[in-house]
């Protein structure tokens, strides 16, 4: 058991560059917007144009990553993903002019949104049940080291102008060039990989769940019990990831160019504060991912974000208020949100279609959040105080997304530490036979 479990955290690291690789990707093109913007003399207008054009390709990848690796194979399709990233992250640090930036931008979002759904399939598929909420949260640690080593590589780069923006995207290259020649050049990790998965017919306790693995995707989607979920989760991950892509995207921006601080203050701000929320992430959100407080975290979690906000908007945005208030929304996220939204994808879907799901899902809310990245800084420069209520509203959709969504776990009684324990255990216990 204890060997399993090493390599089941060995190939949950790997595969979790995916999402260090994704939440980078988006993080450090907010980082250096500014940068940008002072040295292609971009407007207000460009500034939301290329945030959406990273956003739209990370969703068209999503959509087309799903579904190509259930239908060729989620480890060949995974392994070019990265390699792609990684093609796209060196045109982006060598880019010349506007045109080169914006094709490497391209490319790099499009892979970057294909080897997340296909990263959390393959590490789903090799992990027990009853170890889904802790193994598919770790991976938001590494969404959050994306973030935290993208602003604390800005931090330290930041006097150095647009040389910064070269440094940081060559980072990128280089971590998933890496992972890339790792996966596709280790017979080890290959054999590993292989013998990890679990076979299906050995989880399955229900004759529902073992006819679902049978059926077609399309077909399966017309059946309510998995296409009302996949509505619920849109909506979840959507309000959830509005304000959380608006700060990931824009924190820079707005302290710099609306709040009047410096790079230095607004990187260092952020750096700080997704640190504490990593704390809270695997000090307590693992911890009790697979228990009965899951919701109560969840529930927690909503409550002092919204807070947050209300009381930034209240100053009207006022930067020190504002600092103060997303300090707290960095570490109350973590109580709920994407980590969540990704032990839902996997624990509601069979296997062979959990990809597919989580490919369209994701593309519709990074097309969702694309169109609103676009007039973030048209809101953002006519009134701070409105963009921050409109994330309050965000949020509170997404708290009434939650809710209908453990409704419909708790009725159709789907495995699950909160409302159906017992189910977990019995597909422990078929496990180990």
């Amino acid at each position: 058991m204890k060997s399993r479990s090493k390599s089941e955290w060995m190939l949950t690291m790997n595969a979790s560059i995916a999402s260090y690789l994704d939440a980078s990707l988006l993080v450090t093109t907010g980082i250096v917007l500014a940068l940008w913007k002072t040295h292609f003399g971009f407007n207000a207008w460009w500034v939301g144009a290329i945030s959406t054009i990273v956003t739209l390709s990370v969703a068209l990848g999503s959509l087309i990553g799903g579904y190509l690796s259930d239908r060729f194979g989620r480890v060949k399709v995974f392994n070019l993903d990265i390699l792609f990233v990684a093609l796209g992250t060196l045109i982006v640090a060598f880019s010349v002019n506007l045109p080169m930036l914006i094709a490497g931008l391209f490319i790099a979002g499009v892979a970057s949104g294909a080897d997340l759904p296909t990263s959390l399939a393959v590490i789903s598929e090799r992990t027990e049940a009853n170890r889904y909420g802790k193994v598919i949260a770790s991976t938001e640690i590494f969404w959050l080291a994306g973030i935290v080593l993208s602003q604390g590589l800005g931090f330290l780069t930041a006097d150095l102008g647009y040389r910064s923006t070269q440094i940081l995207f060559f980072w990128l290259f280089l971590v998933a060039f890496s992972t890339w020649a790792v996966r596709a050049l280790s017979p080890k990790f290959h054999k590993m990989e292989r013998e990890m998965v679990i076979q299906s017919d050995s989880v399955a306790v229900t004759k529902e769940e073992q006819d679902a693995q049978k059926i077609p995707f399309r077909k399966l989607m017309r059946l309510p019990r998995y296409f009302v979920p996949m509505i619920g989760l849109t909506g979840f991950y959507l309000f959830w990831n509005i304000p959380a892509n608006t700060w990931g995207s824009f924190l820079n921006y707005f302290l710099v160019t609306i709040d009047g601080r410096s790079q230095q203050f607004s990187t260092l701000s952020a750096f700080f504060a997704n640190i504490l929320g990593a704390f809270v992430l695997y000090g307590i959100y693992m911890k009790l991912a697979d228990t009965k407080y899951r919701y109560v975290m969840t529930r927690i979690g909503l409550v002092l974000c919204i807070g947050s906000f209300i009381l930034s908007a209240i100053y009207g945005g006022m930067w020190l208020v504002f600092t103060i208030s997303y300090f707290v929304y960095c570490m109350a996220n973590m109580l709920h949100g994407e980590p969540l939204y990704k032990i839902w994808s996997q624990s509601l879907y069979p296997v062979h279609v959990r990809a597919s799901v989580t490919g369209i899902t994701y593309a519709v809310v990074r097309a969702v959040t694309a169109i609103f990245s676009f007039i973030t800084p048209v809101i953002m420069a006519y009134s701070p105080e409105l963009l921050i209520w409109l994330l309050v509203g965000s949020l509170v959709l997404c708290w009434l997304s939650a809710e209908l969504i453990m409704r419909f776990i708790a009725h159709h009684q789907i495995p699950d530490p909160v409302y159906n324990p017992r189910k977990l255990t019995v597909k422990k216990e078929n496990q180990r036979l």
